[in-house]
């Protein structure tokens, strides 16, 4: 590890990334990194530097010269691997990063996503009628928000069976529990129960589209290739992998976005007379309630600085998409929710060359459920008109724990 003799620790900040008492409070911390320079976290492991300006952030993430997205593995390092020792494409750079990402695109292309809107409408539709008949009272988070990687996604975008559904979602499960292992400490067994079962399911799923190709995403990784270029089966396992275990973030987004909806209810009520303005508000609610305040780590590669704070070779970075977010600099009056603000350079998909290769995706199937949920129950409210959420999840994610509200 990076030796901290020579950092002002006077710019260091005791605080549990990952607590409760943080998530309780996270909105108010963030938008208190947005306002400050870089400052350093000496107590979770590693040391580590919080970047949460909006410039500062940007310039982490567009500069992977200076901060590779590869984070050592070892003693101290467990809580950064997600994945358990799978590669995948966040955790490369340069030309590596380039070649995976030119092969991955076709899957992600503005075409595939449209022949597969229609499906995601269908599977939406089929999960409100579920919510109708259930009476009055549903989770948007449980019912509807978590469903959306079942319904909308598993099923029309991967073409999982029921089985395989439930082993991706066992380790999503899990996944908490890796960012909160200590310097030394091994994995939990669940921990690697789930993983040797999603493994031989993404095992199962490569062998099943190579001897009949469907139109999906794993097909079209599995026969994916440019100019002679194809994945390799380590590429193709560790890509399929990460992306499977990845696919949390919209339906959590989802719940975040219901909620500052739902309770903004004259903003609400310009959605149900003029549903064109859904996408505009979409992205204002991917700015102020995306479920990520961290994303992937990033390490230095050599003594710099971020907004005046020293880095040591080696130190973990961590931008933090969220705070920056809230950059008063960027985005005036930061923690007002608001429809038509058409907010620009949001990192909720981070930025530069690791810009989330299925934001268009998201995007597209977040705006589709609050379409629809509109349009079936437009006396949909809040069951307590003053709930504040409860968050759980992985270090670095704001996971609502429930939403309760009433179709009428």
């Amino acid at each position: 590890m990076p030796p901290m003799l020579d950092l002002d620790l006077s710019n260091s900040v005791d605080i549990d990334l990952g607590g409760a008492a943080f998530k309780a409070n996270a909105r108010k911390h963030l938008a208190e990194w947005a306002r400050r320079p870089p400052f350093y976290v000496l107590n979770n492991g590693p040391p580590q530097v919080i970047v949460g300006r909006h410039a500062d952030a940007l310039e982490v993430f567009t500069d992977p010269i200076r901060f590779a997205s590869e984070v050592p593995r070892g003693r101290g390092y467990e809580q950064f691997d997600k994945f358990m020792g799978r590669k995948g494409i966040p955790q490369t750079d340069g030309e590596q990063h380039a070649r995976l990402r030119r092969l991955l695109m076709p899957a992600f292309s503005s075409r595939r996503i449209a022949q597969l809107q229609s499906r995601i409408e269908d599977i939406i539709a089929g999960m409100l009628d579920e919510i109708e008949q259930g009476g009055p009272q549903f989770d948007a988070m449980q019912d509807y928000a978590a469903k959306l990687v079942v319904g909308a996604l598993l099923t029309a975008m991967l073409d999982l069976n029921a089985s395989q559904k439930r082993t991706l979602l066992d380790f999503q499960a899990v996944q908490p529990q890796l960012t909160a292992v200590k310097p030394g400490q091994a994995w939990p067994p669940e921990c690697w129960d789930a993983y040797q079962r999603f493994s031989a399911v993404v095992k199962e799923v490569i062998a099943e589209r190579r001897a009949a190709p469907r139109s999906d995403f794993v097909s079209d990784l599995v026969l994916a290739h440019d100019n002679g270029d194809k994945l390799d089966d380590e590429e193709l396992f560790d890509l399929i992998f990460a992306m499977f275990a990845a696919l949390a973030t919209t339906p959590r987004s989802g719940s975040g976005a219901l909620y500052m909806l739902y309770s903004h209810r004259d903003q609400l009520q310009q959605l149900l007379s003029d549903p064109s303005l859904i996408p505009d508000a979409i992205d204002e609610c991917l700015r102020i309630a995306g479920n990520g305040y961290f994303t992937f780590p990033r390490v230095a590669t050599i003594d710099t600085s971020v907004g005046g704070t020293p880095i040591r070779t080696g130190m973990i970075v961590r931008p933090s998409p969220q705070a920056a977010n809230y950059d008063p600099q960027v985005f005036p009056d930061p923690l007002r929710f608001d429809i038509h603000r058409k907010p620009k350079m949001i990192m909720t998909f981070g930025a530069g060359p690791h810009r989330c290769i299925g934001s268009h995706l998201a995007h597209t199937t977040l705006s589709l459920a609050v379409r629809l949920l509109l349009a079936r129950f437009p006396e949909a409210r809040l069951a307590d008109p003053n709930f504040e959420p409860v968050y759980g999840g992985s270090v670095g994610e704001l996971r609502m724990e429930s939403l309760p509200m009433m179709t009428r």
